[in-house]
Protein backbone atom coordinates (compact mmCIF):
# COMPACT_ATOMS: atom_id res chain seq x y z
CA UNK A 1 0.00 0.00 0.00
CA UNK A 2 1.24 3.91 -0.85
CA UNK A 3 -0.45 6.40 1.65
CA UNK A 4 -0.41 9.84 0.71
CA UNK A 5 0.64 11.95 3.15
CA UNK A 6 -1.73 14.94 2.88
CA UNK A 7 -5.41 13.01 2.56
CA UNK A 8 -3.95 9.95 3.86
CA UNK A 9 -5.48 7.80 1.35
CA UNK A 10 -4.35 4.92 -0.65
CA UNK A 11 -2.79 6.43 -3.80
CA UNK A 12 -3.92 3.36 -6.26
CA UNK A 13 -6.78 3.69 -5.73
CA UNK A 14 -8.52 7.04 -4.27
CA UNK A 15 -10.17 8.82 -6.76
CA UNK A 16 -8.14 12.26 -5.85
CA UNK A 17 -6.50 14.19 -3.66
CA UNK A 18 -7.40 16.29 -1.23
CA UNK A 19 -4.79 18.73 -1.99
CA UNK A 20 -5.81 21.69 -4.35
CA UNK A 21 -3.83 24.69 -3.96
CA UNK A 22 -0.95 25.99 -2.86
CA UNK A 23 0.45 29.39 -1.08
CA UNK A 24 2.66 31.32 -2.85
CA UNK A 25 3.67 34.75 -0.60
CA UNK A 26 0.42 34.48 1.00
CA UNK A 27 -1.67 34.11 -2.61
CA UNK A 28 -4.31 31.31 -3.20
CA UNK A 29 -3.03 29.21 -6.04
CA UNK A 30 -5.55 26.46 -7.43
CA UNK A 31 -3.81 23.18 -8.69
CA UNK A 32 -4.81 21.49 -11.68
CA UNK A 33 -6.58 18.68 -11.39
CA UNK A 34 -5.83 15.29 -13.44
CA UNK A 35 -6.55 15.54 -17.35
CA UNK A 36 -6.79 19.47 -17.25
CA UNK A 37 -3.12 20.26 -16.63
CA UNK A 38 -0.30 20.51 -19.19
CA UNK A 39 1.23 17.32 -20.20
CA UNK A 40 -1.63 14.95 -19.16
CA UNK A 41 -4.70 16.15 -21.14
CA UNK A 42 -4.55 12.46 -23.05
CA UNK A 43 -2.97 10.86 -20.66
CA UNK A 44 -5.33 7.45 -19.33
CA UNK A 45 -7.85 7.13 -16.61
CA UNK A 46 -5.85 7.49 -14.30
CA UNK A 47 -2.32 9.31 -13.65
CA UNK A 48 0.44 7.43 -14.49
CA UNK A 49 2.58 7.99 -11.40
CA UNK A 50 0.58 8.97 -8.67
CA UNK A 51 -3.11 7.06 -9.73
CA UNK A 52 -5.34 9.44 -8.79
CA UNK A 53 -8.48 9.53 -11.37
CA UNK A 54 -9.05 12.01 -14.29
CA UNK A 55 -10.51 14.94 -12.89
CA UNK A 56 -8.81 14.23 -9.69
CA UNK A 57 -6.18 15.98 -8.44
CA UNK A 58 -2.72 14.51 -7.73
CA UNK A 59 -1.15 13.97 -4.79
CA UNK A 60 1.35 15.80 -3.39
CA UNK A 61 5.25 14.76 -4.64
CA UNK A 62 3.61 13.43 -8.03
CA UNK A 63 6.03 13.44 -10.91
CA UNK A 64 3.43 14.45 -13.59
CA UNK A 65 1.65 17.30 -11.66
CA UNK A 66 2.72 20.87 -13.01
CA UNK A 67 3.28 23.95 -11.65
CA UNK A 68 0.29 26.30 -12.20
CA UNK A 69 2.41 29.10 -12.09
CA UNK A 70 5.42 28.28 -14.60
CA UNK A 71 3.82 25.05 -15.94
CA UNK A 72 7.32 23.23 -15.15
CA UNK A 73 7.49 20.08 -13.14
CA UNK A 74 6.11 21.01 -9.69
CA UNK A 75 8.81 18.71 -7.64
CA UNK A 76 11.37 20.60 -9.15
CA UNK A 77 10.25 23.77 -9.91
CA UNK A 78 11.62 27.07 -8.28
CA UNK A 79 8.20 28.93 -7.61
CA UNK A 80 8.89 28.60 -4.00
CA UNK A 81 5.04 27.91 -2.36
CA UNK A 82 5.70 28.00 1.28
CA UNK A 83 3.25 28.19 4.65
CA UNK A 84 2.13 31.54 5.55
CA UNK A 85 4.47 33.74 7.18
CA UNK A 86 3.95 35.32 10.47
CA UNK A 87 6.21 38.11 10.12
CA UNK A 88 8.85 38.82 7.01
CA UNK A 89 11.42 36.88 9.68
CA UNK A 90 9.76 33.85 9.08
CA UNK A 91 10.22 34.16 5.75
CA UNK A 92 13.79 32.49 5.66
CA UNK A 93 12.87 29.57 8.34
CA UNK A 94 9.33 28.38 6.78
CA UNK A 95 8.39 24.91 6.09
CA UNK A 96 7.52 24.07 2.88
CA UNK A 97 4.10 22.13 1.67
CA UNK A 98 5.39 19.74 -0.39
CA UNK A 99 8.16 17.90 1.90
CA UNK A 100 10.47 15.75 0.66
CA UNK A 101 8.09 12.02 -1.17
CA UNK A 102 8.77 9.30 1.33
CA UNK A 103 10.55 6.47 0.21
CA UNK A 104 8.02 3.82 0.27
CA UNK A 105 6.72 1.56 -2.54
CA UNK A 106 3.52 3.82 -4.69
CA UNK A 107 2.04 0.36 -5.64
CA UNK A 108 2.45 -0.60 -9.65
CA UNK A 109 2.59 1.26 -12.88
CA UNK A 110 -0.19 0.49 -15.71
CA UNK A 111 1.96 -2.44 -16.75
CA UNK A 112 1.76 -3.66 -13.60
CA UNK A 113 4.98 -3.42 -12.41
CA UNK A 114 5.55 -2.26 -8.60
CA UNK A 115 7.29 1.30 -8.01
CA UNK A 116 8.83 3.34 -5.65
CA UNK A 117 9.56 6.51 -5.01
CA UNK A 118 13.65 7.51 -4.54
CA UNK A 119 15.36 10.68 -4.72
CA UNK A 120 18.26 11.24 -6.54
CA UNK A 121 19.98 14.44 -5.03
CA UNK A 122 17.08 16.73 -4.61
CA UNK A 123 15.38 15.61 -7.71
CA UNK A 124 12.83 12.51 -6.70
CA UNK A 125 12.45 9.43 -9.57
CA UNK A 126 9.98 7.00 -10.26
CA UNK A 127 11.46 3.27 -9.84
CA UNK A 128 9.59 0.56 -12.04
CA UNK A 129 10.33 -2.90 -10.83
CA UNK A 130 10.18 -5.77 -14.00
CA UNK A 131 12.09 -8.54 -15.29
CA UNK A 132 14.21 -7.69 -18.68
CA UNK A 133 15.78 -10.06 -20.44
CA UNK A 134 18.96 -8.90 -22.30
CA UNK A 135 16.94 -8.79 -25.25
CA UNK A 136 15.66 -5.87 -24.48
CA UNK A 137 18.38 -4.22 -23.54
CA UNK A 138 20.40 -1.38 -24.75
CA UNK A 139 23.05 1.38 -24.44
CA UNK A 140 22.26 4.81 -25.71
CA UNK A 141 24.94 6.87 -25.64
CA UNK A 142 26.43 5.05 -22.82
CA UNK A 143 23.65 5.23 -20.76
CA UNK A 144 21.61 1.80 -20.09
CA UNK A 145 18.40 1.56 -20.93
CA UNK A 146 15.41 -0.69 -22.80
CA UNK A 147 15.17 -1.06 -26.68
CA UNK A 148 12.45 1.26 -28.57
CA UNK A 149 10.22 -1.70 -28.59
CA UNK A 150 10.26 -2.95 -25.42
CA UNK A 151 9.82 0.77 -24.42
CA UNK A 152 7.06 1.45 -26.62
CA UNK A 153 5.58 -1.94 -25.10
CA UNK A 154 5.65 -0.94 -21.23
CA UNK A 155 4.64 3.13 -22.25
CA UNK A 156 1.14 1.48 -23.98
CA UNK A 157 -0.65 1.11 -20.77
CA UNK A 158 -0.72 5.10 -20.51
CA UNK A 159 -1.26 6.03 -23.89
CA UNK A 160 -4.29 6.48 -25.78
CA UNK A 161 -4.43 4.86 -29.23
CA UNK A 162 -3.62 7.51 -31.19
CA UNK A 163 -0.43 8.38 -29.40
CA UNK A 164 0.00 4.34 -29.50
CA UNK A 165 -0.09 5.09 -32.95
CA UNK A 166 1.59 7.91 -34.14
CA UNK A 167 4.86 6.48 -31.43
CA UNK A 168 4.69 3.39 -33.47
CA UNK A 169 4.55 4.77 -36.65
CA UNK A 170 7.74 7.32 -35.42
CA UNK A 171 9.74 4.07 -34.32
CA UNK A 172 8.74 2.69 -37.67
CA UNK A 173 10.26 5.17 -40.00
CA UNK A 174 13.30 6.17 -37.93
CA UNK A 175 14.00 1.97 -38.45
CA UNK A 176 14.09 1.53 -34.19
CA UNK A 177 12.46 -1.76 -35.30
CA UNK A 178 10.80 -3.59 -37.58
CA UNK A 179 7.40 -4.67 -37.69
CA UNK A 180 8.52 -8.57 -38.04
CA UNK A 181 10.73 -7.83 -34.73
CA UNK A 182 7.49 -6.33 -33.31
CA UNK A 183 5.23 -9.07 -33.76
CA UNK A 184 8.05 -11.70 -32.66
CA UNK A 185 8.69 -10.29 -29.71
CA UNK A 186 4.64 -9.77 -28.56
CA UNK A 187 3.96 -13.43 -29.62
CA UNK A 188 6.98 -14.45 -27.19
CA UNK A 189 5.70 -16.32 -23.64
CA UNK A 190 6.48 -13.27 -21.08
CA UNK A 191 4.49 -11.14 -23.28
CA UNK A 192 1.76 -13.09 -22.91
CA UNK A 193 -0.53 -11.30 -20.58
CA UNK A 194 1.59 -8.23 -21.11
CA UNK A 195 -0.76 -5.26 -21.19
CA UNK A 196 1.65 -3.50 -23.47
CA UNK A 197 1.91 -6.22 -25.91
CA UNK A 198 -1.68 -6.30 -26.00
CA UNK A 199 -2.06 -3.00 -27.13
CA UNK A 200 0.48 -3.11 -29.49
CA UNK A 201 -1.23 -6.15 -31.27
CA UNK A 202 -3.91 -3.95 -31.86
CA UNK A 203 -2.31 -1.63 -33.82
CA UNK A 204 1.18 -2.97 -35.52
CA UNK A 205 0.20 -3.85 -39.18
CA UNK A 206 -0.37 -7.34 -40.28
CA UNK A 207 2.73 -10.10 -41.11
CA UNK A 208 4.70 -9.42 -43.86
CA UNK A 209 3.18 -12.33 -46.50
Amino acid sequence: MAICYFCDREMTTADSCTANALNHGGRHVALWPYGKGPGDRHGGPRCGDCGVKRGGYHHPGCDLQRCPICRGQLMSCDCMYEDDYDDEDDADDHEWRYPEPPREPLGVDAAGNPTERLMLGDQAIILHHGDVPDSDRTVVKGIPCTTALRTLIDCAPDMTQVQLLDTLDDFLDRELFTVAEAWKRIGEPDMAKHPGAALLRKVLPPHAA
